[in-house]
């Protein structure tokens, strides 16, 4: 997909410092897939578009009403159950 997508200003900060800071949250994001992959190409993972675009909003710092917005009420619900479960499993 080709979009791009204008970040809204925050209270008090430029609509540039808002965008640098998404920006790195998301390199930051990339390079710990990256050390997870261990030298592997990240095309080569295989995983949960949902789960990757709940791993955004949260390296995006998103309130939780903003997160229901960007993933949607359904993706949001089932997100939040699979990780529940997962820490539950792992207890």
């Amino acid at each position: 997909m080709d979009t791009q997508i204008k970040l809204p200003t925050r209270t008090g900060q430029s609509a540039t410092s808002f965008r640098t800071q998404a920006v790195q949250s998301l390199a930051a994001f990339r390079q710990e897939w990256q050390q997870l992959m261990d030298g592997e190409s990240l095309l080569a993972v295989q995983t949960p578009v949902g789960l990757i675009l709940a791993d955004v909003a949260d390296k995006l710092g998103l309130s939780p009403k903003e997160r229901c917005e960007f993933l949607g009420d359904d993706l949001a619900r089932e997100v939040d159950l699979f990780m529940q479960e997962r820490v539950r499993l792992t207890q």
